[in-house]
């Protein structure tokens, strides 16, 4: 008889070797518990992440290959050591992205400060969310709780809380938004159409979704967004001409990948534009991922990426606007937005495009980066 997954001592799990373009399912060592402050999750939702396709595009992620992959995901706990008060086995929970990271022994980071799931030794060392299971670390402050009021709610509209909802909902907090504002979200990838939801569910006057794939901005559209295809004339032109005071708040939800009209690589498009089209006191806030690395075995193409870039400071400095970005610790941001989607106010599921087997998340990668998918979500039995 073959063994459960309980007692198997593999798992399933999507692993990057280093090789661009490529990522692989493969068998590896079952999540476990090291710590007795760990719980292991046995994951029955998680999704691939627009940041992951930086570690697919080979320019982010750890030297040392191979290594697991995703840090989105939820599940039901199997497994609590014996120092885990608050968590119980059974319990249904969101995994937020980081974990907390207090008291970790963890091996030598590039930034210390952020432990990430999916990211390989150089980020923590804490393994991949896309898998069968996964071992979280302090579990008390590290996982969401589900109580029984969401027993009734699909994981396509909770699993978004791990990362890309909290994250678009926190730039567009980042950016000085308040009711009444007008705001232009730059990318209509899964984090920029929540940006754009969460503007919207904030009372926003008006929204903008910028973007050059036509799905994708139909499905901006079709949330109350209007969108502007840059591939048709300058964005900042395009919303100037219906603004010509500005906007008061940008949100960059595209990152160090971004292209210009030509849809040639030009790292400081977005921030340019963002910072044309903004009002004079207004606000630019930056989720998308800039991290430059050098190339490496696991970073073949980092040397593709610049850790510098072309900044309009005149422009910025006469506006007297104000910029914030970084990295965004998800489980701070959640609570809200769980009370939004307990009372059906938020269903920010219709970012999903796909619901796949981990067996097929290879493919999904590829249609994913090709921008033939919005989102992936790889389903557990």
């Amino acid at each position: 008889m073959a063994e459960t997954h309980s007692k198997s001592r593999t798992m399933r799990s999507v692993v990057f070797d280093g090789h661009p373009l490529r990522v692989h399912v493969r068998d590896i060592p079952k999540a476990n518990i090291a710590r007795q402050t760990d719980a292991v999750v046995r994951v029955t939702s998680a999704a691939i992440c627009g940041s992951d396709l930086h570690n697919y595009h080979g320019v982010f992620g750890s030297d040392r290959v191979p290594y697991p992959i995703g840090h989105e995901a939820m599940g039901i706990v199997e497994k609590v050591g014996e120092q885990v008060d608050s968590v119980n086995v059974g319990d249904r929970v969101i995994i937020p992205d980081i974990p907390d990271g207090v008291g970790l022994d963890l091996e030598p980071a590039i930034n210390p400060a952020v432990a990430l799931y999916g990211e390989g030794s150089e980020f923590g060392n804490l393994g991949g969310c896309q898998a069968e299971f996964v071992r979280v670390p302090l579990a008390d402050k590290s996982l969401i709780i589900l109580g029984n009021e969401f027993d009734e709610i699909e994981d396509k509209d909770l699993v978004v809380l791990s990362d890309i909802f909290p994250t678009a909902w926190t730039g567009v907090t980042w950016s000085g938004f308040e009711a009444g504002d007008k705001i232009a979200i730059f990318g209509a990838g899964p984090v920029g159409l929540l940006a754009a939801y969460s503007a919207i569910l904030r009372g926003a006057s008006r929204v903008y979704s910028i973007d050059s794939v036509e799905d994708r901005l139909e499905l901006a559209a079709s949330i109350g967004a209007i969108p502007i295809n840059f591939t048709k004339g300058e964005p900042s032109a395009q919303i100037l001409a219906r603004e010509p005071r500005g906007v008061q708040r940008t949100v960059d939800c595209v990152g160090e990948e971004c292209v210009n009209e030509k849809l040639e690589p030009d790292q400081s498009f977005v921030i340019t534009q963002a910072t044309k089209c903004i009002s004079v006191g207004g606000g630019l806030a930056v989720i998308g991922v800039h991290f430059a690395q050098p190339n490496s075995k696991g970073v073949q193409q980092g040397s593709t990426i610049s850790p510098f870039m072309k900044f309009p400071m005149t422009l910025f400095w006469e506006k007297n606007m104000t910029i914030r970005g970084g990295v965004v610790d998800s489980k701070l941001f959640v609570e809200p937005l769980l009370e939004l989607v307990k009372s059906g106010i938020a269903n920010p599921s219709f970012v999903f495009s796909s619901v796949i087997d981990i067996e097929e998340a290879p493919k999904a990668y590829q249609r994913f980066s090709d921008h033939l998918e919005t989102k992936v979500m790889i389903k557990f039995s």
